[in-house]
């Protein structure tokens, strides 16, 4: 009797502890489903928080943007609204050249009844030239407006070799012919409100031709050339007397101009002002040729 009951009460308390067992594993199981249940939701809520976040950051970026295209387009069209005045206000205003200025470098006179200084030979003549004279001639012309198209000329009794360099352009020559002309060069320039030109005249400046000058290639305010014999070996013996400066107007009449400044030893600067277009300021040396001959 002492035995079995023993054994009933093991099996009591295995069912007990089995009982307890089972609430427990079971409060576990409910605790963890509730509490996974909580994870979900409260990611699911936080990707929302995140979506709805972002939605408005996407959404304020959107407006961002097109608040800029329609600034931009505003400020393109006002801009292009301005041009349209501005060019309705110039399409009024003549066109002309604020300024015109002629640098003339001499580097080499020699008489051609003597042996030449050197020898070159012309890309463009496809020949070679024996120097007895040389002299670089730089021109710059400034315009009030781009719009406009001239032609920037170089014409001598001797050969010229002109160079556009602003705005940079090669030479261009409708026929052959033209291109083997020796003594004149013509280019058309145009749409820009400033050019610079450099030219090499060779063999242009000799006995009967000790001139050096310079054409409006439109209506002009002022004009500037400068002569400039320094680099010339003897030139304190160079010139029998002061050169005289010219001002040839449409008619043909010349009249001698006043003012001819010399700036240095064999350098000279005229001014003149309120040019009409094709008008021409001259500036004319007395060369002592028979010096230059010993």
């Amino acid at each position: 009797m002492e035995e079995y009951l023993t054994v009933e009460t093991l099996v009591v308390i295995l069912s007990a502890i089995a009982a307890l067992l089972s609430f427990g594993w079971a409060v576990q199981w409910r605790f963890y489903k509730i509490s996974k249940e909580n994870l979900i939701s409260n990611h699911n809520e936080e990707l929302k928080k995140l979506e709805n976040l972002h939605q408005e950051k996407f959404l304020d970026l959107k407006q961002e943007q097109i608040n800029a295209k329609r600034d931009l387009e505003d400020s393109l069209r006002k801009d292009y609204e301005l041009k349209s005045m501005e060019v309705d206000r110039k399409s009024d205003i003549p066109l002309i050249q604020e300024s015109k200025t002629v640098y003339v470098k001499y580097l080499h006179i020699k008489s051609e009844k003597d042996e030449p200084v050197y020898t070159r030979y012309s890309e463009r003549l496809e020949e070679d030239i024996a120097v007895h004279s040389e002299y670089h001639y730089y021109r710059f012309n400034k315009y009030n407006q781009k719009n406009n198209a001239i032609k920037l000329s170089d014409r001598s009794s001797g050969i010229v070799d002109q160079n556009i360099l602003y705005p940079w352009k090669k030479l261009t020559f409708t026929d052959l012919p033209s291109k083997k002309l020796k003594g004149f060069i013509s280019q058309n320039v145009d749409s820009n409100d400033c050019y610079f030109s450099a030219t090499t005249y060779y063999n242009g400046f000799c006995e009967g031709n000790e001139d050096i000058g310079t054409k409006m290639e439109m209506d002009t305010l002022e004009a500037r050339i400068v002569a400039d014999f320094s680099s010339i070996v003897g030139l304190d013996k160079l010139f029998i007397k002061e050169p005289d400066a010219y001002k040839f107007e449409l008619d043909g009449t010349r009249t001698q101009l006043l003012g001819l400044e010399k700036m240095a030893q064999g350098v000279y600067h005229l001014v003149a002002y309120n040019l009409k277009k094709d008008e021409s300021l001259f500036l004319d040396f007395h060369v002592d040729w028979e010096y230059l001959s010993k």
